[in-house]
């Protein structure tokens, strides 16, 4: 199957509101919800949309995101599939129906996507283990180690994948191995676009033009303590905004202009409002052996405090554009 059947499968002309339609709309979805939530399951190998209880602020995965790979090889075959996803949404959930304890299908997944995996570090290679490790990881910069977020169990406030490097990953994908099953961990997502939006105009284009001094973390060094960096840019492919952001990684201030450290200033509040929590991934869809592929421009994430040890991730950061033919 291709990724043209899906991409071009023209929708209805006309559409008989029904029972199921006015339930759709009354929970803020499209009238033919129904309708295209039966056409996507039609297709072998995308699973059904989650449950999602409406008490609790949850992530809708768009229809068409969410897939299972019954072995390798299938998986493999549908590269084409989650690269339209992943164009289209920013966002694929792969459920996997085999084991894969080196988690070497998701590296393989991003090769046979036409993309390149990149090391983390100067000692660290491709993929890395996003747990509890409180001995860290040996740093290139001293010799010594070094203790990364990702290794401690505190909040990881919002952020995007390599926002200190000089050219950020598009994209990243996590490998759930274990999920924190004790009711932390819990992993969010916020919509840069809507973010960026809902900037002063004066605050995007101060970021479109300014570029800030950001700190590399010790544990993700390449050979420079310091990089140059926008904060923001604009997609010329599709025009969308693309945000790089870690706040831990700006100096303090962050810049020797006025209108550079209001414009911080306002992101960072915005992020602190509680009307921008997120939304939290379903828990059937961040479960044990699901892939999570994710464009690291359209979405900031973060998690909350880690009370299972045990929580294990395994992270691929990777570069181009995921290929659909």
């Amino acid at each position: 199957m291709s990724t043209r059947l899906i991409a071009h499968t023209p929708l209805r002309q006309s559409l008989a509101v029904g029972s199921t339609d006015l339930e759709s709309a009354s929970n803020g979805l499209p009238p033919d919800y129904s309708y295209l939530k039966n056409l996507v399951k039609s297709f072998p190998g995308i699973l059904d949309l989650p449950a999602i209880g409406r008490a609790e602020k949850y992530f809708n995965l768009p229809l068409g995101t969410c897939f299972k790979a019954t072995s390798r090889e299938s998986g493999l075959q549908m590269r084409r599939l989650f690269a339209h996803a992943l164009r289209e949404h920013g966002i694929v959930a792969i459920e996997l129906g085999f084991e894969d304890p080196a988690s070497q299908f998701t590296l393989d997944l991003v090769e046979a996507m036409g993309c390149t995996p990149d090391t983390h570090s100067s000692t660290q290679g491709a993929l890395w283990d996003v747990t509890y490790k409180p001995e860290g990881v040996v740093s290139a910069k001293s010799g010594d180690k070094a203790h990364s977020k990702s290794h401690g169990v505190g909040e990881f406030a919002w952020h995007t994948d390599g926002a200190f490097e000089e050219n950020p990953q598009r994209f990243f994908g996590l490998h759930v191995i274990h999920p924190d099953k004790l009711g932390g961990g819990i992993f969010r997502v916020l919509s840069a676009e809507d973010l960026v939006t809902a900037l002063k105009p004066s605050s995007v284009e101060t970021f479109l033009n300014t570029e800030f001094d950001l700190i590399v973390p010790d544990e993700f060094y390449k050979g420079k303590a310091t990089i140059k960096g926008k904060l923001l840019s604009i997609d010329p492919a599709t025009g969308h905004y693309m945000l790089r952001y870690r706040r831990d990684i700006l100096a303090d201030p962050p810049s020797n202009d006025p209108a550079a450290n209001e414009a911080v200033r306002e992101l960072n509040d915005l992020l602190d409002d509680p009307s921008k929590a997120g939304w939290r991934l379903p828990e059937d869809v961040f479960k044990e052996n699901v892939v999570l592929l994710m464009d690291n421009t359209k979405f900031l994430h973060m998690r909350t405090e880690i009370l299972d040890k045990r929580r294990h991730l395994r992270r691929v950061r990777f570069h181009g554009m995921p290929k659909t033919e």
